[in-house]
């Protein structure tokens, strides 16, 4: 009797041990289904802004567990070949983008902007916004 409990204990020993080899479930285990969120500060979507060489563009982001990169593109409607892309790792919960635009002309042009944000698992969120400089 104390062999066939002692060879049960070792069976339990080494199941506890080889879970992950044989795809036991972890009930305690975390899974970030969220997407990281995104909260444009400035400028705002379809906005106007007059007599200005540049502008301040602030966006905020977050998510509920960790931020992997942070992806920014602004592109003027009328000019494709002025593109501007910027992209960062974050490794955080919050990121705080600001960056400073030198319009590449004076006169009136509508931007388009594109924001996108990935968390580590792979979740993503992005948007396309727009705003006219005059």
């Amino acid at each position: 009797m104390n062999k066939l409990f002692v060879v049960g204990l070792i069976f339990i020993g080494i199941l506890a041990a080889c879970r992950d080899e044989i795809n036991l479930p972890e009930y305690d285990s975390y899974v970030d289904g969220e997407s990281p969120n995104f909260e444009i500060v400035y400028p705002n979507e379809d906005t106007t802004i007059n007599n200005n060489d540049s502008v301040r563009i602030q966006i905020t982001c977050s998510d509920n567990y960790e931020i992997d990169s942070f992806f920014f593109e602004i592109n003027p409607t009328n000019d494709p070949s002025d593109l501007v892309v910027y992209k960062t790792a974050v490794n955080d919960s919050l990121y705080e983008f600001s960056f400073n635009y030198l319009f590449p002309t004076k006169d009136s042009m509508r931007y388009e902007a594109y924001v996108k944000a990935i968390d580590l698992v792979g979740n993503s969120n992005n948007k396309v916004y727009f705003f006219t400089a005059k």
